[in-house]
């Protein structure tokens, strides 16, 4: 007799951050706008991107689909684990140029997109490792460890701590870092990510380090990768991502790098990168080839210098924002190097009352911090990868 998976079974009924959001979040502003229609509802809500794809990256997506449409330039399946050109370019375009950070083809894998490799990568460990998480943080991480069955630790993350963990008080076999962080938009000094990765040295632990913000980073002497510390490459697996970037949150391309020095309990040297490269073959058959020569274009000179510019779009959308929150005398955290703000609710407010107030009084919708976590409560995430023109209209709600 076939049964149910019963820990799948457990996130049903509003509990996972998707229904949260499209049930709860999206009910309450459209019964909002039965009664308020002539309101305007600014959606702030949401980490999808609304500028349009990099000129350059237009053009190397139009020349593949090209190649694709003539039988004499026709290709079809990639290597599963990722185009060569575009492993080699992540390597030396981003990690070497940005960050002297020397990585082989070889330890990239190319995904559709962080969250799935965020999520799958813990398919490499055992069912009993004991899994660690940022208090708020993004709710995947939370849910592929409940759908699991792992046993799971909260990390908090508060005012007191500027939303930067403190390593955990017991032993863990899997640490979930996301810097610059969603929601909060924290970001994590050198000396802070070196004493998470001696910890996960000393106790033979493995770092997922969420590394899908680094570029929005504008602070001096702030790491962008888990590589730049030292002993990292033993103990960490790093997950990218162009969706923020360059806009592909339609494309759908991420990577995760697992060195070949990663080693944990009873493997060697190339071990685990081995072992996901086979789970690659198993379950994932590829990104697709159109979309990945996509991504080539994004990492050119070109195509950096393009990406910067959607980078400083949402970063001035962040700052505009910001500044017109605070004028307000709202307390926020994040928007320096990050597209998110993280409000924190005046006078006592629950995220769900804060949330209510902002809607009823600006139009404005968030998503209540207590989805993220119980550390999260009292607090409201807004994104500002909208448009300029929309973040100028709210701040004039805002002041009125």
């Amino acid at each position: 007799m076939a049964t149910k998976n019963f820990n799948l079974s457990q996130l049903t009924g509003e509990k996972t951050y998707t229904e949260i959001v499209f049930n709860q979040v999206w009910g309450k502003v459209e019964a909002y706008r039965k009664t308020h229609g002539q309101q305007k509802i600014f959606m702030m809500a949401f980490g999808d991107t609304t500028q349009p794809l990099p000129p350059t990256v237009v053009e190397a997506i139009v020349d593949a689909a090209n190649r694709l449409g003539d039988p004499q330039t026709y290709t079809g399946y990639e290597d599963i684990t990722g185009n060569l050109a575009l492993r080699k370019a992540i390597c030396g375009n981003y990690y070497q140029k940005k960050m002297s950070i020397e990585l082989e083809p070889s330890e990239v894998f190319i995904s559709d997109g962080a969250q799935s490799a965020s999520v799958n990568i813990q398919e490499l460990f055992a069912l009993d490792n004991k899994v660690a998480v940022q208090n708020p943080a993004y709710p995947a991480f939370v849910e592929a460890t409940l759908l699991a069955g792992r046993p799971l630790v909260s990390l908090s993350c508060d005012e007191e701590n500027n939303f930067v963990p403190d390593l955990p008080s017991e032993k863990v076999d899997l640490i979930y870092l996301c810097f610059p962080n969603n929601p909060t938009g924290a970001v994590a000094t050198y000396e802070q990510l070196q004493a998470f990765v001696d910890y996960a040295r000393s106790h033979k632990a493995v770092i997922v380090f969420d590394a899908v913000y680094s570029s929005f980073i504008t602070l001096p002497n702030i790491p962008r990768s888990i590589y730049e510390i030292e002993g990292a490459k033993e103990c960490a697996i790093e997950i990218g991502s162009f969706s923020k970037t360059a806009n592909f949150t339609g494309l759908r391309i991420g990577w995760c790098v697992i060195p070949d020095a990663l080693t944990i309990k009873n493997t060697v040297p190339g071990e685990l990168n081995n072992l996901w490269r086979i789970r690659h073959g198993i379950k994932f058959w590829g990104t697709a080839n159109v979309a990945q020569y996509g991504a080539i274009a994004a990492l050119s000179s070109n195509g950096q210098e393009q990406c910067q510019e959607v980078i400083n779009y949402y970063l001035k959308n962040a700052r505009l924002l910001r500044n017109g929150l605070e004028a307000t005398g709202l307390k926020c955290f994040g928007a320096t190097d990050s597209p998110f703000i993280w409000v924190k609710a005046p006078q006592g407010l629950s995220s769900w009352q804060f949330f209510d107030k902002l809607l009823e009084s600006t139009g404005i919708v968030g998503v209540p911090g207590c989805i993220f976590g119980s550390s999260g409560e009292g607090f409201l995430r807004l994104s500002v990868l909208g448009q300029h023109e929309e973040i100028k209209a709210a701040l004039e709600y805002l002041e009125s």
